[in-house]
This record gives structure tokens, sequence and C-alpha cells, in this order.
């Protein structure tokens, strides 16, 4: 029987590398070589969009041919951080050492399949086929978002993109999503079964193995812990947070620009478009302003050091999560604006939002990527 309607509790999607059929079921978040079920997952959507390209000819008004050319396909996944592996690395598998960095992550390609069950299920793959199954193969990264802000939860969302995407009825048998992995439906978050606060909100960022720039008003060095009271802000010792941080966004965008050949319709390869900018905005709450200084010949603090004639010096900057997410986005980070504004007659606070960028530099590590052994970081886990 058809379904009256699709909503969240009859939807699973799994990932991994192209080629792999099944799901990996006795430990389906430590293989590599199967597909994995995305856990926390919020929201999913698949657009499709046909490229035509038009050719007129002399002589007559009605067009002559419309050209479509190899179709698009483009996914967008949102997830809660909760301890089970992260889609970023799920979205990126890898066949061989080649290392943690967004450039090594950026030539992995993955398959994809959403699974719709009958309306009528109370969890989707709890031993039953799905009876509908669309499934996208060849997909890249191409955008990566990790959102942590003080309301509400730590949220990962990923957007792909391809160029092939089918669609399947169970009845046909091509439906390849295995149901053996039992416990699907009955799972709590990972993070909450290892005592590391569930899904993640605002309590669960570990600053005290972050580290935050220090043009940040208050944040004195660039060392682990640097936004906590301690040997470094000696004035303070209640171990409190000493810059009242509301939101932080980590963000990369590697686009994606196809290698056409010649006697094939389809691209060989989508490549990243490198130098990929990695941005990080942070928001806080500003208690006497956002300090930074801008002076038309540089800071004159900076004169005879590697900073001179420049406002801004290149950051290093951590952020360690209570369930081992742990995102490296190096130290040459700059900043590229600060916005002040707020505390209106309306009654609102003042906020100071810092926004800084990099070039090509994030490492993003998890305890629970399937392709970590892989992936050339085992040994330099932030958590160990």
């Amino acid at each position: 029987m058809a379904n009256n309607r699709i909503f969240y509790a009859c939807q699973a999607v799994v990932m991994g590398r192209v080629g792999e059929l099944t799901v990996h079921a006795s430990t389906p978040y430590a293989h590599a070589t199967k597909l994995n079920f995305a856990k926390g997952l919020q929201s999913v959507g698949v657009n499709t969009t046909f490229n035509l390209e038009q050719a007129f000819e002399i002589g007559q008004i009605s067009i002559y041919e419309n050209i479509e050319e190899v179709p698009d396909v483009d996914v967008t996944i949102e997830k809660v951080i909760d301890g089970f592996p992260l889609l970023y690395h799920l979205a990126t598998p890898l066949a061989s050492s080649v290392g943690e960095t967004l450039v090594a992550r950026s030539a992995a390609k993955c398959d994809l399949r959403l699974g719709i069950w009958p309306d009528t299920v109370t969890a989707a793959a709890d031993g039953t086929a799905p009876s509908t199954e669309v499934y996208c193969s060849g997909m890249f990264l191409s955008n990566v978002t990790f959102t942590m802000p003080v309301d509400g939860n730590c949220t990962e969302s990923i957007s792909l993109v391809g160029n092939d995407k089918r669609w399947y009825g169970g009845s046909d048998g091509d439906a390849k999503i295995d149901t053996n992995n039992a416990n699907f439906a009955d799972e709590s978050p990972l993070a909450l079964i290892m005592a590391s606060g569930g899904v993640q909100r605002r309590e669960n960022i570990d600053f005290a193995a972050s580290i935050m720039p220090t043009s940040l008003d208050g944040i004195k060095t660039s060392v682990s812990g640097n936004n906590l009271a301690g040997a470094s802000h000696p004035y303070i010792d209640d171990g409190d947070p000493i810059v009242h941080i509301q939101s932080i966004t980590v963000s990369a965008d590697l686009g994606r620009e196809p290698i056409q050949e010649l006697g094939r319709k389809a691209p060989y390869f989508r490549y990243a478009t490198f130098p990929v900018e990695v941005s990080c905005d942070i928001e806080t709450i500003s208690t006497s302003g956002d300090f930074v200084q801008a002076f038309e010949e540089g800071d004159p603090n900076n004169v005879g050091t590697v900073n001179e004639g420049n406002n801004t010096p290149e950051e290093t900057i951590h952020v360690m999560i209570n369930d081992s997410t742990f995102l490296d986005l190096g130290s040459k980070n700059r900043l590229g604006s600060v916005t002040f504004g707020g505390g209106d007659a309306g009654g609102g606070n003042a906020t100071a939002t810092f926004s800084y960028t990099n070039f090509n530099d994030l490492s993003v590590r998890h305890r629970n990527d399937p392709h970590k052994e892989n992936a050339g970081y085992k040994l330099i886990q932030p958590w160990v």
C-alpha cells in the first residue's frame, strides 16, 4: 500500500564508499568498507537540475535544439552532534592513508542511499525493507558547516554534489539498504551512552581543550584552555569562561568544478576549487566593547614584530566538543571583520561578532570516524 505521507520516522540515510551495497550490521560505526547509517539526522533534501543549453539557427525563430547537459544532483543533510560519526566523515571515506586534512578529504567521494519505509512502521530499518529508495552515486562533498549556538543543539550540515540519481521501488528488488542493524531504532545518542552529554549543547563545548583567538577581548595567550580562568589570568580564579561566547560557526565551501573530456558526456572528476576559504564566526556578549583597534598605518604595538604594518595577527583556533568532535583550523586565521552592535532601547544586549578566515586549514577529528584508521590521525586524537 502506498504511503499517505513521508515523515521523519519512516526515513533513514546510509552513506559510505562508492560501490558498497550493504550496511555493516554488527559494528556499523567502525567499519570503513560498508555503508553507515547517519544518526541524529534532522533533515535531508535532494534537488535535481537538468541543465539545458539552447541552439538556434539563422532562418527560423523556433528553437533549433534544446540540448540537455549532464544533470546536477545536490543533497543537503543536517544532523545533531551526538557522539555518532559525523556526516563529514561518512561523506569522505578514505581508501588509503592520505591524511586528515581538507585537501586529503576533498578527493574522496561516496554513495548515499535514502530509504523510505511504510508510514505505518514505528521505526525505519526495523527489519523490514524500505518500500522506496533513492540512490545517489559518486557524490562529492561541497560544503560543511558546524554550528554551536547558545540556544539549541550543536549541529553539522553538509552539501553533496553529483550527477547520478536513481529511484528504486522495493518490489523490483533493487533497494539495497540492509535492515540487519536491529539497534538502529532503539539507540540513544552515543554521547549519552558514553557519559559525554548526549546531544551536544552549549555546556558541552570543552574550552579547556580549545584555543580561542587572542583578538577576543580577555584572551591573553594562544594555548589550550585560554578562555578559562587560570594561570594566564591570575586575577580570576573561579574557573569560569572569561569571554562570554554566544555562538561559534565554522564553515568551508569547497565548490566543485567538473573536468570534462572528449568521448564521454559525464565528467571524469569534480575537483574542489582550491584555495578553499574556511570561515569561523564567533559571537560574544560585549561587556566593554570589541576592543579591536584599527589604524591606517597598522597597530603601533606591532612595530618591530612580524605583524608590523598590520592591525591583526595570525591566530590559532581549535574547538573541542565533549563528544570528541575536534575542529582544528590551524594557526593562520586572520580577523576579517568585527561587528559591534545591539544594546538598543528594546532591552537587548550588546554583542560583538568576530569573523575569521583562513585558507585550506580545516582538520576534523572524531573518535567514531569509521575511516580513522586510514586517515592518519589515530595517534594524535585530542581526547587520548
